[in-house]
């Protein structure tokens, strides 16, 4: 199977050498997804508005890669927090239909930037 790569001018490309998703057949992997707004800049505010940030820009680099969040069948999210797991899923709850979430993985975890309180991995069907 070929491996396609996707980009999307709605989320900041990586400077680390990594690709925002990449599609094998019908899948759509898309790498740890961060808080950054579209000017490589970390979401302002607390915890919410990281983690609506991520989801925002997990959700445009899904629908460049022809998937969408109804389409995600497994999510890693990484916190740096514990205490942050249940605004998590308060707001991750929002993104999916009721009763069709994907599988879900929660660990904590140091992260690249002090600043990032999270991130969020996917894969999803195309």
């Amino acid at each position: 199977m070929a491996k396609e790569i996707s980009l999307s001018d709605k989320v900041d490309r990586p400077r680390v050498p990594l690709l925002l998703a990449v599609k094998v057949g019908n899948l759509t992997f898309v790498s740890s997804t961060t808080p950054f707004s579209n000017d490589y800049q970390v979401a302002k505010g607390d915890f919410p508005a990281q983690m609506r940030q991520t989801m925002e820009n997990m959700k445009a680099i899904l629908e460049e890669s022809v998937s969408s969040l109804d389409k995600v069948v497994k999510v890693n999210v990484i916190l740096t927090r514990t205490t942050d797991f249940q605004a998590m899923n308060e707001i991750y709850r929002t993104y999916f239909k009721e009763g069709h979430y994907p599988a879900q993985t929660t660990i904590e975890a140091k992260l690249a930037s002090k600043e990032f309180l999270l991130e969020i991995e996917c894969v999803a069907e195309v």
